[in-house]
């Protein structure tokens, strides 16, 4: 067998071997299945039907939405699929990828062409126009000298002059269109601008991509779910709350207002609402051993440098917000590379940076253990009196974590504006009742108590009221936890009428000290053709140190024995009194009381207000 002949079968073995391990390589954007909402991010699972028969596949996820955070994506096993590797990959491409931006970008060429046509035709008006002015300048001079020379053609300088003005005519309409064009062509080009920046939020010439490598390991086919987290994707709760005329019920409608500018079409997904965070790390810090020694006295130490600069307290706040910053950076705000490898920031800073940049979890640790080591040198090294102080943690959006599992599928777009979504519909039980405050307003306002019957945490929102179908007001609802009550206001009612006055003051001296009497009246007005009961309030001063003696000589009539106020607003010198005011209690008929209290306090001194302190 000669030479040739050995290479012949050589290129057909190395061919069959290749054949034999080619894989095969899939491009498909998949489905968007299920949406996971949390505060500024969304955790996207796409669902990706792979066909037999079994082996090695490379699938390319296309279409991936501009704002797609690369290091978190990942791929799951499931239905007989086996995930080999997942990458993130980032392609220039001539235009955007989705069809939607491809043709507002074709329509922003168009208006852009017949902009550039329209300034051609100014360019020809004005040549039109200059050259109009170069006839002119013609004609003049050689018009005086025919004149001066007895041999002027009239009919033809007419005709001339005719023509000149009508064409000056001409080239003002065409001056006027064009740019009444070109206005309206701005216009139209500004509009298709700002559709783009709606789907995009800026110009996107990438494709992105997850590559994932899977083995299949069915005949009949498989099924690979990929997941990621997508910025500029946000919800915040919202409420309507209603209750019909004869106050029966209060209905609340528990709404989701979601903003969504990932990139990406949410259509038909089964939707979560959370407000945990996403953290891409699971791995706790390590501890590291904490070394200390001796140094000469007059070498100072870390605490007593920061004993003279802000003391013991001011630094340790300092070095907690900073390790605060740092732990939350390093579980929630990572960011990764292609590989899905956290960057290492470029910085010798011993301070947590603001640009939102992380360290890689080797560093972070160690930057953690080395403020955590500050804090217990301050500890060991102070000279200071230590007293304890109130824990004050640092402040964080985070609040309550719940989530919702919204009950049916829905689609929501990426748009700017906000959409509302209905978490659900709660039809609660409420005591309602008239409140009157005539030291704060005049008006009386009707509120409910209700209480949180289901099994729904309920967080703090804007909430507004309707009364029979009609609108009385706004308002916010705090969060509010299952079986805890809260409070909905109802609007005013313009049925009643509060008032408060100051009717007599007396002063006397007793011994060191001094002694005023004060009388107070409250009233309240019924126009309505109905009683109403209301829930009077007012307020005693309260002394702040023990010099000023208070006593509260008389009530007028018998205030509320609610166990609540007895509890907490009696204490904190809060008057409220249970109210039946009749139908037509007018003027003179109004219904009030008169009350009274006794200020003492030493004859030398006297009254100095002080802020009031929120309830």
């Amino acid at each position: 067998m000669n030479r040739s002949v050995l290479w012949i079968i050589l290129v057909v073995v190395v061919c069959g071997v290749s054949q034999a391990w080619a894989v095969e390589r899939i491009e498909t954007p998949g489905k968007v299945d299920a949406v996971t909402v949390y505060r500024g991010q969304a955790l996207v699972t796409r669902v990706i039907e792979l066909g037999g028969p079994a082996g090695l596949r490379e699938v390319v996820v296309t279409d991936l939405p501009e704002h797609v955070v690369g290091g978190s994506i990942h791929a799951e096993s499931a239905n007989g699929v086996e995930v080999r590797s997942v990458r993130y990959r980032v392609r220039p491409v001539k235009e955007d990828v989705r069809e939607e931006v491809r043709e507002l970008d074709e329509q922003i060429r168009q208006v852009l062409d017949l902009i550039e046509a329209n300034q051609r035709h100014k360019e020809l008006v004005g040549e039109q126009r200059d050259y109009l002015s170069k006839l002119e300048e013609f004609v003049a001079p050689t018009a005086n000298v025919e004149l001066t020379r007895g041999v002027l053609n009239a009919e033809t300088l007419m005709e001339l002059t005719g023509f000149l003005f009508a064409q000056r005519k001409v080239l003002a309409e065409s001056e006027l269109e064009l740019r009444l064009e070109n206005r309206d062509l701005d216009g139209r080009l500004e509009l298709l601008k700002r559709q783009r920046h709606e789907l995009t939020g800026s110009s996107s010439r990438t494709a992105r991509e997850a590559v994932v490598f899977v083995n299949l390991l069915k005949a009949h086919g498989g099924r690979v779910r990929v997941r990621y987290l997508v910025d500029r994707a946000t919800w915040s709760p919202s409420y309507n709350v209603r209750t019909d005329a004869d106050r029966s019920d209060v209905v609340v409608e528990y709404n989701a207002s979601i903003q969504q500018m990932s990139g990406e079409e949410w259509g038909d997904v089964a939707m979560t609402l959370s407000t945990a965070t996403p953290a891409l790390v699971a791995k706790a810090p390590v501890l590291t051993p904490l070394s200390i020694a001796l140094a000469p006295a007059s070498a100072g130490g870390r605490g007593q440098q920061a004993g003279k600069g802000g003391g013991y307290h001011e630094t340790r706040r300092k070095l907690m917000q900073q390790r605060f910053q740092l732990d939350t950076l390093r579980n929630y705000t990572g960011v990764f590379d292609s590989n899905g490898e956290v960057q290492m920031l470029q910085s010798e800073e011993s301070v947590v940076p603001e640009s939102g940049q992380s360290y890689v979890l080797a560093g972070a640790d160690m930057e953690l253990n080395r403020l955590a080591g500050e804090l217990q040198n301050l500890d060991l090294t102070s000279r200071e009196k230590i007293t304890r102080q109130p824990t004050v943690r640092p402040k964080t959006d985070a609040g309550v974590t719940v989530t919702y599992q919204l009950a049916s599928r829905t689609s929501l777009p990426s748009r700017s504006d906000h959409q509302l979504i209905r978490i659900a519909p709660l039809t609660l039980r409420g005591q309602f009742y008239k409140v009157a405050t005539p030291v704060l307003t005049s008006y009386v306002y009707e509120e409910a108590a209700v209480t949180n019957a289901s099994d729904l945490v309920l967080l703090a929102g804007p909430v507004s009221t309707y009364v029979a179908g009609q609108f009385v007001g706004q308002g916010v609802i705090p969060t509010v936890s299952v079986g805890e009550s809260f409070t909905v206001g109802f609007g005013i009612d313009s049925s009643l009428r509060a008032s408060r006055e100051l009717v007599e003051r007396k002063g006397k001296i007793q011994g060191g000290n001094r002694v005023v009497d004060f009388t107070y009246r409250l009233a309240l007005e019924n126009f309505g053709t109905d009683p109403a009961c209301v829930r009077l309030l007012d307020r005693l001063p309260k002394a702040k140190k023990s010099e000023i003696k208070l006593t509260l000589s008389d009530t007028g009539r018998e205030l509320s024995n609610d166990a609540g106020y007895q509890h907490t607003g009696r204490k904190k010198g809060i008057l409220r009194w249970e109210i039946e005011v009749p139908a037509h209690a007018e003027g003179p008929e109004a219904t009030s009381i008169e009350y009274r209290f006794r200020l003492e306090y030493d004859k030398q001194m006297t009254i100095a207000g002080m802020p009031t302190v929120p309830r």
